[in-house]
């Protein structure tokens, strides 16, 4: 029985261990010094990545707040359609994305050939970095945001109706002061998935953390060097956490406001509804329509030279994300019931260290797990699990396990203790409590969080590039190198292939089957 308790925090431990080898090896190998911080390259890697987080943290609060705020309040001409296409661009990983629009920028690039014009866009900097990012994680803010704003009772319209407050005042005094905490909340994530971001930030010739990662490894072959830049991002990273812990802790509140009846959205009419219907046409168009447009567009324009061999790669990445999916999920499933009927003290403190990962970018998640390949392969004389499968869904668990804690632990939180009472008395296997009780009741959470992993795991790139086993590429990987070796049209299959299986999950994320009973 005292084995039990030990059970979770093993999990927790497991999962944190390349961030905690990354971290001694740090301590008891590096040369990192104080003189360092001084030097150019590394001065750059965090002006360019502070102006990138800066940037988009303005772009998707701005777009994230506006479409979330007229889904949820208004209803108007194909309001129901934009509210579920502002989530799409999840599908989307932003390295596709910035393709997209270079290929369609580009001299006589397909805007070019639209407009029977020769004229060129050039958005391969730090402004056009910020708009793809910006539109590509927006959803985020957008997700949380509608939530809040839904939320929000009838009481509030009513006090709204007698202050007399014009709409625009009361968005900002009202609406927006209520949705701080949600916004706030998927901003983080989306700087989080910012500053993770590889393919995007090389193709655009911006030397960022990740970069500075991969040019020291790669480039220099020194595993020192990527390091040291990785545990620079790593302060900078907490000292982001640290910012937003302050925020959330000034803006944490519950409206006492809040009834059972919810706030009516307000139908729109007349030039208003037309406003509307052209905001969220706009904000579709540049972060859904234009993006598929121009893949469908290359797919089309190389018809007769497709590749087939990526059929390869869509096998290994399938095979690949539904392995690490179903592992992850069951491994949080483990923890969380072990939690909930073993607690103490020990897996609580290694459950929030296990959590960190998804605040970490793939690239430093990568290094600590070669850190600990090596070790282990050192210690043993020969390669064991160094370059393995298991290597790398190793660093998609210590990556993404948060994702599917926090789907288990909200299904966990809606079953009563009355049940938990009922299976110790009733029930003598733990392995029956298990199957026939708590796996039923967590069905749908368990989904839903198969599902928002299966759609993180498909876009990971930095993690995959440095531990993917030789001659074993993925579609995320083979549309990197393609946009390398500057063959931009032939992205579009590839590219194409990736976003119908991250859209179905997206799809499916939002069906009553699963959201409903969230």
């Amino acid at each position: 029985m005292r084995l039990k308790y030990f059970i979770a925090p093993f999990i927790g431990l497991s999962i944190a261990l390349p961030i905690l080898a990354l971290i001694v090896y740090f301590i008891f190998k590096s040369d990192f010094s104080l003189g360092l911080l001084n030097n150019q390259e590394l001065l750059d890697y965090l002006k360019n990545t502070s102006l990138l987080t800066i940037g988009t943290f303005i772009a998707v609060v701005f777009l994230g707040t506006l479409s979330a705020f007229l889904n949820a309040r208004f209803e108007y001409t194909g309001s129901k359609f934009f509210g579920f296409a502002f989530i799409l661009p999840l599908a989307y990983p932003a390295y596709i994305i910035g393709y997209t629009y270079v290929g369609f920028f580009e001299y006589r690039g397909i805007l070019a050939e639209l407009l029977n014009m020769n004229i060129k866009l050039d958005i391969l900097n730090m402004y056009g970095a910020i708009f793809i990012f910006g539109i590509s994680m927006y959803a985020y803010v957008y997700i949380l945001a509608r939530v809040s704003f839904a939320s929000v009772s009838s009481t509030v319209a009513e006090l709204i109706s007698l202050q007399k407050m014009s709409s625009i005042k009361a968005f900002f005094i009202v609406y927006l002061p209520l949705a701080y905490p949600a916004i706030f909340a998927g901003s983080i994530l989306a700087i989080m998935e910012t500053l993770s971001d590889y393919g995007t930030v090389l193709y655009f010739g911006i030397d960022t953390f990740s970069v500075g990662i991969f040019k020291n490894w790669f480039g220099y072959g020194d595993l020192l060097g990527a390091i040291n830049v990785a545990m620079v991002l790593l302060v900078f990273i907490f000292g982001i956490l640290a910012v937003e812990s302050k925020i959330r802790t000034k803006y944490r509140f519950v409206s006492s406001t809040h009834s059972g009846k919810k706030m009516e959205k307000v139908k729109l009419k007349g030039i208003q509804n037309f406003y509307a219907f052209g905001v969220s046409f706009l904000i579709c168009t540049v972060a859904l329509f234009i993006p598929s447009g121009v893949l469908v567009y290359w797919f089309i324009l190389d018809m007769d030279t497709l590749d087939f061999e990526i059929f390869g790669f869509l096998y290994n990445t399938l095979s690949l994300n539904i392995l690490s999916s179903a592992i992850i999920i069951a491994l949080s499933f483990v923890a969380v019931y072990f939690i909930r009927f073993y607690p103490s003290k020990l897996s609580q403190i290694t459950h929030k260290i296990s959590i960190l990962g998804y605040s970490i970018p793939g690239a430093v998640i990568g290094i600590g797990v070669l850190i600990f390949a090596n070790l282990v392969d050192n210690s043993l004389g020969h390669v064991l699990i160094g370059g393995s499968i298991a290597m790398l869904v190793f660093a998609y668990a210590s990556r993404y396990f948060a994702v599917s804690i926090g789907s288990i632990e909200n299904g966990f939180s809606k079953i009563d203790k009355s049940i938990d009472d009922a299976s110790k008395v009733f029930s003598k296997s733990e392995i029956k409590n298990f199957f026939v009780i708590y796996l039923p009741l967590m069905k749908p959470y368990i989904i839903s969080g198969f599902l928002i992993l299966y759609i993180d795991i498909a876009k990971e790139l930095p993690a995959t590039l440095l531990l993917r086993p030789f001659n074993f590429d993925t579609i995320a990987v083979r549309i990197y190198e393609l946009a390398s070796n500057e063959m931009l049209y032939k992205v579009g299959f590839p590219s194409l292939l990736l976003v119908i299986t991250t859209a179905v999950a997206v799809v499916l994320l939002n069906t009553k089957i699963v959201r409903g009973k969230r």
